[in-house]
Formats: structure tokens, sequence, C-alpha cells
């Protein structure tokens, strides 16, 4: 029998058998589903969210949620004060690297495993029976603490580029805190409106941020060095090498240089939580995830380049307020376009921190149905007309403004928070595949896109990366180290973690099962 026919067979058998073990419960047979709702059904849920989205939409919400352009800028003045433009070039090229095993090997789960619960329901899925629920309560608790650390550090780099206009425009770039807060928590609510209106918006909005960012960039990149009064030798943009953190081990250096590149690279799994609003989404997603890190490995690369190539005093621009504001002024020798520069990168901004809150929002309501948050019935709810998840939109937009108070005390806190979100993000990124790893590593993933022999491999390679990575970020950026100075993001990493086990010991263990199947209810 052909492999085709053995495959036909085995749906056949497994459809009988569910018909044989639900009789008497309502259950919908196969040839009543289109193809991704009973993709959907055979993973335990039922369709609850519109199929609206396609193969671009899933690209463009990877690609415009990594956001290179603007979020490449967010780390790059503490960049070259930790390397200069080694870590900025062969910083790039290494993170770059481990991101696409990464990519590959999370594009595997997700065409085998196309739910919105992502990373937490896949370590249900790839642990076993004992183990799958506390697996997925801390993959979710920590992708949910990640996810919001990243709407966090977008809103605030936001607040940047808005203050940076603002500076160049009239000289002043000395704002208060309280500017910084007030313009964050403005974009925070913009992008919760934006994501009322549905995904059928957020979907066009993201065709649209995918054109900006490729015209941006181009605009940037050519408008630069053209412009530039004098530019850097090919030997100074490849093997300069700038130590301003105190630390006497080059190696350390180019380590804490690699945070912007890892800052910049992440949010290609969002795609994820749109998949059960995606047509051939077990086809989509994976081609998404990969597709958009081979777009940001070329954009970034090329950004990077351009700008090493095109700075004019390296000291000034690395002491900057807003160091981009700097380079953009100092470059171009010309305000307007400064500013216009500017504008471009807070579109894109604006771009990701729509898609990030949607994200984090479908990630809520996905952990609200399996019963895995204090008060689940309330926010596991749709609205009627748009189909979203308007209440965990809400509550992810409180808990954004409420924690990012602490900043009026002190500037380093919304640091800790950029390096709490990248650790937090790929920690959950590893926690699938350290699932995988120990529990079913024998158990084939049967997804249309499959690594075959090399998946096993890879994923021990990420998981060895995310772990170093993790350690790295840990570090305080200068040395000596003081109050001021502390790399704060072990702490609230920490705090998060044991957050989420005394909530378990105390309360999930005794009700939370895993994720919990809805299809025939």
């Amino acid at each position: 029998m052909s492999d085709k026919g053995k495959t036909e067979v085995s749906e056949q058998e497994k459809s009988n058998e569910m018909a044989t073990e639900t009789p008497n419960v309502m259950h919908i047979e196969s040839n009543q589903l289109d193809y991704d709702a009973q993709r959907l059904h055979d993973l335990g849920y039922k369709q609850e969210f519109s199929r609206s989205l396609d193969m671009f939409v899933q690209f463009g919400f990877a690609f415009s949620t990594m956001a290179v352009l603007p979020s490449w800028s967010v780390g790059f003045g503490p960049a070259l004060n930790s390397g200069g433009p080694t870590t900025l070039v062969f910083g790039w090229i290494v993170v770059a690297t481990f991101v696409s095993l990464i990519g590959l090997g999370m594009a595997e789960i997700v065409s085998a495993m196309p739910t919105a619960g992502g990373v937490y329901y896949w370590c249900f899925k790839l642990s076993n029976e004992k183990y799958g629920p506390f697996a997925a309560w801390m993959a979710g608790y920590t992708y949910l603490i990640g996810l919001l650390a990243v709407n966090m550090t977008l809103a605030y780099g936001g607040a940047q580029f808005v203050i940076g206009m603002v500076g160049i425009g009239t000289g002043n770039f000395a704002q208060p805190e309280g500017a910084y807060v007030g313009i964050y928590v403005g974009l925070l609510l913009l992008a919760g409106a934006v994501n009322l209106l549905g995904t059928k918006v957020t979907g066009i909005i993201n065709k649209f941020i995918v054109l900006w960012a490729l015209i941006g960039t181009a605009i940037i990149v050519i408008a630069m060095p053209v412009m530039a009064p004098t530019h850097q030798s090919a030997k100074w943009v490849f093997t300069e090498f700038i130590n301003n953190t105190g630390y006497q081990n080059s190696g350390n250096v180019f380590l804490l240089g690699m945070l912007q590149a890892g800052w910049t690279l992440i949010g290609y799994e969002t795609s994820a939580q749109i998949v059960e609003e995606t047509h051939r989404a077990d086809v989509a997603a994976p081609r998404g995830i990969i597709v958009s890190i081979l777009g940001a490995w070329i954009q970034g690369l090329v950004l990077i380049v351009a700008v090493l190539f095109s700075i004019q005093d390296v000291d000034t621009i690395a002491s900057a307020t807003v160091p981009i504001a700097e380079l953009f002024q100092s470059t171009t020798n010309n305000p307007h376009l400064a500013i216009f520069f500017l504008f471009i990168l807070l579109g894109a901004q604006l771009g990701s921190l729509f898609n990030s809150i949607l994200a984090c929002g479908h990630l809520i309501w996905a952990m609200a149905r399996d019963g895995c948050l204090p008060y689940s019935k309330f926010f596991y709810k749709l609205s009627k007309g748009s189909h979203t998840p308007v209440r965990a939109i809400m509550l992810q937009l409180v808990i954004c403004i409420v924690i990012i108070m602490p900043s009026f005390a002190t500037t380093v806190f919304w640091q800790a928070i950029l390096s709490a979100a990248v650790i937090a993000v790929n920690i959950s990124y590893g926690l699938p595949f350290l699932c995988r790893l120990l529990f079913t590593r024998n158990v084939p993933l049967d997804g249309p896109f499959r690594l075959g022999k090399f998946s096993i491999p890879l994923n021990i390679i990420s998981l060895a990366w995310i772990t170093f990575f993790a350690v790295i970020l840990c570090f305080p950026s200068v040395s000596p180290v003081d109050a001021q100075t502390m790399n704060y993001a072990s702490l609230m990493i920490g705090a998060v973690l044991l957050f989420a086990l005394f909530f378990w010991f105390v309360s999930g263990r005794h009700f939370y099962k895993g994720p919990m199947q809805n299809a025939d209810h």
C-alpha cells in the first residue's frame, strides 16, 4: 500500500475510534469541517476565531513584530560602548545564526501543533502525562511575562523616538521621565484600540507595515552614506573594538554587546498566536517564521554596515540621550530629514507594538480557555462582532501601565525590563525543546514541515544557546557595579518564576490538568 493510502486509512481509523469513544456527546464529523478546523479539532479544540489570514500576513506578522529597523536602534548606543563595530557586525551574525536554528525547530513544532497557545500548548503535548500540566503552566507564565516585557519595551522605545523628534526640533533632549511615561501610555492605548478592531484590520496594517519597513530601510541605508560628510574605513567597520564598560576581558564585552542583536531578533514566534485565524496554518505558520528570520538576517546586516560606514563622532553618539537621533542628525546635517528618519522608525515600532499586543492578548485568551489564569472564565471571552479577546487585551494594558511606574525612581528599571524581555522570551522558546528532549524525543512530529534526522540535534544546539545567552543577559552592563548600574533582569525573572511556582503549589496543581480540550463542547 502506498504511503498516501496508509495515511488515509490511519486517519479513517482515528475518526472511527473517536466516534466509538464519544457516542453520547455532540461531535463534529470530518466532512463537516474544512481542513484547518478539522486539524484544530484533532488537537482537541473547536474553531472559535474566523479564519481570514493568509501566508503573507503570517510572514508580515512575524516580520513586523521583529521590527529590525526600530528594534536595532534601541540598543545601538549601549552596543557602541560594548564592543562597537566588531560586536555590532559579528554579534549580529552569531545571534542570527542561532536564532535561525531555533526558528527551524519552532517551525517544525508549530506545523504539527498550530494552536493559539503556542509554546504553552507545545510544552504540554511534548511532555508526558505526569509533568505535562506543570511544564505547560511554567511555559505559559514565562512566555506571558516575556510578552508583557516586550510590550513595555516597544512602547518605551516608541517614546524615545518621539522624544528624539522633539529634541531635534527644539534642541532640547532633556525631557523629564514623566514625558516618557506619558507617551508610553498613549502608545499602549493606541495599540490596544487598534487591536479592538479585529484581526482583519491588523492583517491589512501588517501588509502596510511590511512595505513601510522595507521602503524605510532602503531610504535610510541609501541616504545616510550618500549624505554623510565623511566615511569610516572598511577596517574600522569590521575590526574596530570599543570598550567603555569598565570590564577588562574583551570576550565579556563582546558578549554584553550581543544584547542589542538579541533584543532585535525576537518576535518571530508571535505568528503562532494567530494560527487559529490563518488558512492552512500548518503550512503558512512555519513558512512565516522561516521567511521572517531570513528577511531580518538580510535587513539587519545591510542596516548595520550602512550605519557604521556613515558614523561621524562615535563618542558623541554613544553618550547621547537618544543615540539614534544624534546619529541621524550628525550624518545628514539636516534636522528635518533626521526627524523624518525617526518618523519611519516610529511607524515600524508601532506596527511591532500592535502585533505584540495582539499576540499577548491571544496567549492570555488561550491560557484562560484552559483555566490557567485567575478569573479564567472572565477573560475567556471573544467580542461578538470582531471575535477579538477584548478583556485579555485590556488586562495586559493595565498590567503594562502599572508596572512601568517604578521607572520614575530610576531609568535603570526600563533597561532591566529590556533584558528581562529577551531572557523570558528566549527561555520560553527553549522549554518546548527541553520537554521534547526529556519526554518525547523518539516521537516524530507529524506536521507538513519536518526536519527529519536533523530535528533532535537542532533542538539540542538551540537549547544550549538559549541557556548560555540567558546567563550572558544577566551580566551588568558596566563595571564596577552599584545600585544604579546593576542588571536587575535576573531578579525580575526570578520573581516571576517564584510567583508561578508558588501559584502552582498553592492552587494550580489541585485543579490544572493541562490544556482543556473543548472540541466536543
